[in-house]
């Protein structure tokens, strides 16, 4: 089969069309701010950058997400204030000062994306994570650029390094499955945060975590115990060398029942009506 030709996406097209300010990206990225931010478009979003250089990525934000977007930038270098324009705000300061990032949390009410393209330093970046993750709206993304300094030897990186960024991000996957260890496994109905849980505060707002080459998404969303079911008919009688018949609970044993409806069955018909016909002569033995 053919595929047809992919098409450049257009945030990549602004980005070879520019004639703003600077941006300079590593050219994988596109896809990954494609694939993250692009539900966000033609929204009031609120993105907050860490780290803005010559202010190229607010412009491409900003066309990109459209004019109802508000477009945050930070950077230490107060030359940065010049850039400044319309739907575009500039605020001098550091990422790692806490103080600082909460004056912001309070002023816009919180993110819906956040982009660390900063220091590129596990010091600066953990510290925004920590202050920043919980003002980020349910639903939100928090990515963060250039990790690859997690194995820079000028960053004090390493493969293996537990203190570099993405030794933290390893983790924070622990956390994301922090339901599952130490005994808490989601099938006991007492599992719950206690003492010496591995439930967490990332537990229970992290909905996923994507690993990309130099760039780590988190997806914010509230999370709880998650939940088992299955529905449909069993083929067989045996499910993992047990009774199939003992892993049917009563929602399962619902939905069964919902299934010989007449309304049910046919919708059936009419989606498959020779799956139907064949029902029919099995029923009357033709």
């Amino acid at each position: 089969m053919k595929l047809p030709r992919r098409t450049p996406s257009p945030l990549r097209r602004y980005f070879e069309r520019n004639d703003g300010h600077l941006i300079d990206k590593w050219l994988h990225y596109f896809d990954v701010y494609e694939r993250h931010f692009g539900p966000f478009r033609r929204s009031d979003v609120r993105l907050l950058e860490l780290g803005i250089s010559h202010g190229g990525s607010l412009q491409m934000w900003r066309s990109y997400l459209g004019r109802r977007a508000t477009i945050v930038g930070v950077d230490i270098e107060p030359r940065v204030e010049a850039l400044a324009e319309p739907g575009i705000d500039i605020h001098v300061g550091s990422q790692s000062d806490p103080a600082f990032l909460r004056g912001l949390i309070e002023q816009y009410g919180g993110f819906d994306i956040v982009i660390d393209d900063g220091s590129h330093w596990y010091r600066d970046q953990s510290v925004s994570l920590d202050v920043l993750w919980p003002a980020l709206s349910e639903g939100g993304v928090y990515l963060v650029e250039d990790v690859h300094t997690s194995y820079l030897a000028t960053y004090e990186g390493g493969r293996g390094d537990p203190n570099t960024f993405i030794g933290a991000v390893k983790e924070r996957i622990d956390d994301l499955h922090g339901f599952w260890i130490d005994g808490q496994a989601p099938l006991a109905a007492e599992s719950q945060a206690s003492d010496g849980s591995a439930i967490n505060q990332w537990t229970t707002t992290i909905a996923g975590i994507h690993v990309y080459d130099s760039v780590v998404v988190f997806d914010k969303a509230t999370r709880g115990r998650p939940v088992r079911r299955m529905t449909g008919r069993p083929a067989f009688e045996t499910l993992y060398d047990h009774p199939v018949e003992g892993f049917i609970d009563d929602d399962h044993r619902a939905q069964l029942a919902s299934l010989n409806r007449p309304l049910a069955r046919l919708r059936r018909a009419i989606r498959d009506p020779r799956a139907a016909w064949g029902r029919v002569r099995s029923r009357f033995g033709s």
